[in-house]
C-alpha cells in the first residue's frame, strides 16, 4: 500500500477592513472577530486530522489564521 499526502490549502479569516482598502499584500491587516472565530473553527474542524507542518505568510492575517491550527496540533509555524 502507498502512503499518501494531504495538503489543506485556506485562505485566511475574514480581514478587519471597515475602510473597504484593496490590502493585497499591504502590512497591518489583522483579522476581525469573525475571521479569528473562523480561525477557531478551522482548527476544531481538524483537530483530529493528522497535520505535521503548518506554514503562512507572513502577512498578520495569515499568521493569526494559522496559529489556533498550530497549537492545536503542536507545531511551530513555519513562514514562507
Amino acid at each position: 500500500m502507498s502512503e499518501r499526502t494531504v495538503v489543506h490549502v485556506m485562505r485566511h479569516g475574514e480581514v478587519h477592513n471597515p475602510e473597504g482598502i484593496l490590502y493585497g499584500r499591504l502590512p497591518g491587516f489583522r483579522l476581525s472577530d469573525q475571521g479569528a472565530a473562523q480561525a477557531i473553527k478551522v482548527a476544531s474542524v481538524l483537530a483530529d486530522h493528522d497535520i505535521t507542518y503548518a506554514v503562512a505568510s507572513p502577512q498578520q492575517r495569515a499568521q493569526e489564521t494559522i496559529a489556533p491550527i498550530a497549537k492545536e496540533h503542536g507545531l511551530t509555524v513555519r513562514t514562507d
